[in-house]
């Protein structure tokens, strides 16, 4: 029995190997692609391991606006973020802890937007964001994000966990409702709110229809948009882009790695009833 479970397990590992390799290869030839002149990138058949590395694409990456596409990205995915802590976390805690007329009501509409397609709303939105002048703006990238149903649902599975004896506690103490958000809820809901942060950032960072739409001028590209734009119909740098697609997955890959704990919570926080 031990050596048919020491096989079994055996087996099981080595397939989930096999499984990681097969879906990190993507990213393998993404970044040795990257080192490689044009030339080889057309070879056939390919060298799956640079033989003459270079740093040329990404020298020519650098001429360039990917540097303010860069800050471009960074600045419009920490602001939007921001917000949508702010938001979502105000929200969560109305519709969790305060009991009002109508907040089941609320909720299930809340529930149900989650049900909506986004391509749905991208006509409306975009119809919007020109009535309001918000097209070719930095404001239009971050507003039509701020508002996230699935954001405020976590949020708010995440609050209902935590006792309401704490915040009869601090009532009887005297402590008013924004103490109570401030002192108690907000440090207690910690985890959920990373991982809103951190799906908020990816999500933001790796939008690209909604940054396609609304941006028309170069300079205010993102790092996503810009790369896409680097392709020639007549003559394709590869190694080009594979150079600009590294620069944009490294800050998203950094970021899981970092809080990769916050990931798995925010699989199961919309798992809790309530």
């Amino acid at each position: 029995m031990m050596q048919k479970e020491r096989l079994a397990t055996g087996s099981l590992k080595l397939l989930l190997v096999i499984i990681a390799l097969f879906f990190l290869f993507p990213f393998y030839w993404m970044l040795s692609s990257s080192f490689k002149e044009m030339s080889v990138a057309y070879q056939i058949p390919p060298e799956f391991f640079p033989v003459h590395p270079t740093i040329g694409n990404y020298m020519k990456l650098l001429e360039t606006e990917a540097a303010r596409w860069m800050l471009n990205s960074v600045g419009i995915s920490v602001v939007t973020t921001l917000a949508v802590l702010v938001i979502s976390s105000m929200a969560a805690y109305a519709l969790a802890k305060i009991p009002f007329r109508g907040s089941k009501a609320i909720f299930s509409l809340l529930v149900g937007a989650m049900t909506i397609p986004t391509t749905v709303l991208l006509i409306p939105q975009f119809k919007i964001a020109v009535s309001l002048s918000l097209v070719n703006t930095y404001a239009g990238l971050i507003i039509h994000a701020l508002a996230s149903p699935y954001m405020i649902f976590l949020l708010r599975q995440f609050m209902m966990t935590i006792p309401r004896e704490l915040l009869e506690s601090a009532r009887i103490d005297g402590c008013g409702e924004a103490g109570i958000f401030f002192r108690i809820m907000l440090p207690l809901s910690k985890p959920g709110l990373g991982a809103i942060a951190i799906f908020t950032f990816v999500a933001s960072w790796n939008d690209y229809i909604w940054q396609l739409l609304i941006i028309k001028d170069t300079s205010m590209m993102t790092l996503p948009l810009g790369v896409a734009t680097l392709i020639n119909v007549e003559s394709v740098d590869w190694g080009l882009i594979m150079a600009g697609s590294v620069l944009a997955s490294l800050p998203v890959l950094i970021v899981f790695l970092a809080f990769q704990r916050y990931f798995v919570k925010g699989l199961t926080v919309g798992a809790v009833k309530g």
